[in-house]
């Protein structure tokens, strides 16, 4: 990885995925298989948060976020040093697009190489932040 990728205000690359009900469930089945819960149930969603469909696991936002992490850091950076913590904002349902931005906020040495730290977030097709957090690996 070149210095200047790792510049405060370098951007990390975008990642985008469209969300089905078909992935939501998918996704969903390689988690919770034994009950029905709001990723996976219509009637659920609607008993427990008013909704008239099921949200997405804010796991799959990590994913997203993690994906497009370890295209900027390198697999083999950011699996064995990387880190990433998302707060969730807002749901993401079925017809949804959601693309994943971010770039460095900061650096700083650490016993191994350089601490850098990546402001992260993701929004819908409507630009509304459905996640944010912050990345983090150490690089050589």
């Amino acid at each position: 990885m070149a210095t200047t990728e790792l510049e405060i205000g370098a951007p990390i690359p975008s990642v985008s995925k469209s969300v089905t009900e078909e992935s939501i469930l998918q996704f969903e089945s390689c988690g919770i298989l034994d009950r029905e819960n709001i990723h996976n149930s219509t009637e659920m969603a609607r008993a427990r948060l008013g909704t008239s469909y099921p949200i997405a696991s804010g796991r799959m936002s990590l994913a997203f976020a993690t994906e497009s992490l370890r295209r900027f850091f390198g697999p083999d950076v950011f699996n064995h040093t990387g880190t990433l913590n998302l707060k969730f904002l807002r749901p993401v349902k079925d017809g949804d697009t959601i693309t994943v931005h971010g770039a460095v906020s900061h650096r700083e040495p650490a016993a191994q190489g350089t601490l850098v730290i990546v402001d992260v977030y993701c929004e819908n097709q409507n630009r509304d932040k459905t996640a944010a957090g912050t990345g983090t690996a150490v690089v050589a």
